[in-house]
């Protein structure tokens, strides 16, 4: 019994919903102000790297780690907002990617432009901005600039968040029903092998346990009861190994049933890339950035990912 708990404590374990991705390393400077304060654009500014850094996709260098090295390196901070400094400073802080940009404000409304510039190319991949009426919805402005921003990332990087899909990697996965589903981007039956394998697994071990009883109520019936108390013992045991036996078929049938399913109806094309998602359902909820098809494979079956 207790070998049987431990087995399935150990597989919804594995099973347990933790995000594990490799991240991108991303440094955000602080924003520049014109026309607003420091303390605004300070605001904006760590705005954006939370918001960052919530995605579960990226690396955000903190600001007093920032300091830290580039104080080290003698790199002085001050005055680089442009491209060529900032890819100096990406080498230096061994980012990805640096984003860089300012919030102006003219009047009433404020205006905050961001650049996304790549480190190893030395290029400015994407550009936005987001306008806020007053100082009060400044906080909504910068989350939905970075929506932007990561949506832009990830489109301009695929290869970096999308490994192709490959034979043992497919098959590895398909050990446990319905991961190589989710590996295959085939979500709905992912979902439903899952499901069903970990309804029937638990009824399973009931079952077991159930007759572990009835088996142990069974044998501590003394000699000279009365054949009545052995007869309705002997019934329940046998009752419950028959439960057992069909909770257990039903558990092996699913399990055949995944199996042919892996091999026959589910197969990905193993030449191509990952395939996409429709879109995002996750944190953010825009139609502008698309994830890897096997996002919730990494959801569901968290740290595993990265031993295949």
């Amino acid at each position: 019994m207790r070998k049987t708990a431990f087995i399935l404590a150990s597989f919804f374990l594995l099973a347990s919903p933790v995000l594990a991705v490799e991240k991108m390393q991303i440094a955000v400077l602080d924003l520049q102000p014109k026309g607003t304060s420091a303390i605004v654009a300070g605001a904006i500014s760590d705005i954006v790297r939370s918001e960052m850094v919530k995605t579960g996709y990226f690396t955000v260098v903190e600001r007093g780690q920032m300091d830290a090295i580039l104080k080290e390196q003698g790199f002085q901070l001050t005055g680089c907002t442009d491209q060529a400094c900032a890819v100096q400073l990406g080498k230096v802080l061994s980012a990805k990617k640096i984003l860089i940009g300012e919030i102006n404000r003219v009047g009433a409304p404020y205006l905050i432009t961001v650049r996304i510039v790549d480190v190893e190319k030395a290029t400015a991949e994407f550009a936005a901005d987001e306008r806020a009426e007053s100082e009060d919805v400044l906080d909504k402005a910068g989350v939905s600039l970075t929506r932007k921003l990561v949506a832009s990332i990830y489109e301009e990087n695929k290869d970096y968040f999308t490994p192709p899909i490959t034979r043992s990697s497919y098959y590895m996965r398909s050990i446990v029903p319905g991961w190589g589903q989710f590996y295959a981007d085939r979500d709905t039956k992912g979902y439903l092998f899952l499901g069903g394998f970990l309804l029937a697994a638990g009824f399973s071990a009931y079952s077991y346990m159930d007759y572990s009883k009835a088996a142990d109520d069974y044998k501590s019936v003394k000699r000279g009861s009365a054949q009545s108390e052995f007869d309705s013992k002997y019934d329940a045991k046998v009752k419950a190994a028959n439960m057992f036996t069909i909770a257990a078929g039903i558990t092996a049938g699913l399990y055949l049933f995944h199996w042919m399913d892996v091999l026959f109806f589910s197969k990905p094309d193993f030449v191509k890339n990952t395939a996409m998602n429709d879109k995002w359902e996750g944190y953010f909820r825009f139609d502008t950035a698309y994830l890897p098809g096997n996002l919730r494979e990494r959801i569901v079956y968290g740290s595993l990912v990265a031993n295949f």
